[in-house]
């Protein structure tokens, strides 16, 4: 896996591609997309960038097409979206606890960001709300992401890299 990285990476465009499809599928979000492409040696700035919009605009789709999502997972599932156990309960508490803005901001740990937004909504959240604070959390934790990306990748190559 990491040698296709590698080699995509070399490849200029199609690296960035691949941190934009990366961060934009659950489970794999900015947390994981993030790191082994600076550490590859792509340009932080412009992976930042890529793996945010990557990141939010499936969260766009998200809150547009909620409505319909749910009226899909109910006649489908014979559940209402957001209604699961696992992860889902766990982003339900955290939503009771801190609100909006902090499952917003600890959904990528603790739900993924696409549950969280999708946690935020069954819970009857504004889209407007979820979507502001979804976004400005994903902002910031791509900042944090990519300076401890880079401070990782100098310190492991001695500021070589």
């Amino acid at each position: 896996m990491l040698d296709v990285l590698a080699s995509w990476a070399q490849a200029g465009a199609w690296g960035y591609l691949a941190v934009a499809l990366g961060a934009a599928l659950p489970w794999l979000e900015i947390l994981f997309v993030i790191p082994p492409a600076i550490a590859l040696g792509l340009d932080p700035a412009l992976v930042g960038v890529v793996a945010l919009l990557g990141n939010v605009l499936p969260v766009v789709a998200i809150v547009a097409g909620y409505e319909r999502l749910d009226r899909w997972s109910r006649s489908r599932r014979g559940r209402p979206l957001g209604a699961a156990g696992g992860r889902g309960s766990r982003g339900q508490r955290v939503l009771a606890r801190y609100g909006v803005p902090g499952l917003a901001l600890l959904g990528p740990l603790v739900t993924g960001v696409h549950l969280a937004v999708v946690i935020m909504l069954a819970s009857g959240g504004s889209p407007r709300r979820a979507l502001l604070w979804t976004s400005a959390s994903l902002a910031a934790w791509t900042v944090a992401i990519v300076g401890l990306s880079v401070a990782g990748v100098d310190a492991f190559t001695g500021g070589r890299g």
